[in-house]
């Protein structure tokens, strides 16, 4: 048997002091959930945005290798690229909201001089490459805002989940453990109340 469950002023108190937590505890979830709901909306319309961005940029990309692959023929091309390099310069940076740590990534150097010697190429190979290299910070900068959807994600359906607890679980058991005890205190005071009166109706008719 739970001990706390006592009809005894003393957990009374300590039921009122936890139910009056899980109040505050509810209130600040719920508070957080709405924040990371205004930051997913937000991160939603960039989303969109990025993916207008990046089709615009891969369609450029696109045409301008085909050019090259026409101008140079594919066997060269496939043979400049097992020595080319692609990688560009990322970092990641993180910004907390609500105890949420949400990443922002940053690409670099998508600008930087080519890889190949130039007497053996064509201007259209150039222009792909600057293409590819500029598509390639936008998929980048995509895929961060996808992170940041799915950890928004993650982090309202666990908010969700800790308030829905409170509010049906944890509360309810708190208040009607007061309205137990408050019961049994209350029909304990009725009790002494009338065996007082008892005692002193005895008290008055001895002689």
């Amino acid at each position: 048997m739970d001990t706390l469950n006592f009809p005894t002023k003393r957990n009374l108190l300590l039921a009122r002091d936890r139910l009056a937590l899980a109040r505050k505890g509810y209130d600040l979830l719920d508070k957080k959930r709405q924040v990371l709901l205004m930051e997913l909306g937000t991160a939603r319309h960039q989303l969109k945005k990025a993916q207008l961005q990046l089709q615009a940029e891969l369609g450029t990309a696109y045409n301008k290798l085909s050019i090259a692959q026409a101008e140079m023929g594919s066997w060269r091309m496939e043979k400049l690229s097992q020595h080319g390099n692609m990688n560009a310069c990322t970092s990641i940076l993180f910004r907390s909201v609500m105890g949420v740590e949400l990443p922002h990534c940053c690409c670099e150097d998508t600008n930087a001089s080519l890889y190949y010697k130039l007497h053996d190429t064509t201007a259209s190979l150039d222009e792909a490459m600057l293409a590819w290299k500029s598509a390639l910070k936008h998929i980048i900068s995509w895929a961060g805002i996808e992170n940041t959807i799915r950890q928004l994600n993650l982090h309202i359906k666990k908010t969700q989940k800790r308030a829905n607890a409170l509010d049906n679980i944890t509360i309810p058991l708190y208040m009607a453990r007061i309205k137990h005890i408050e019961e049994q205190l209350a029909e304990r005071e009725r009790d002494e109340l009338a065996r007082l009166k008892l005692v002193k109706g005895k008290g008055s008719t001895s002689p």
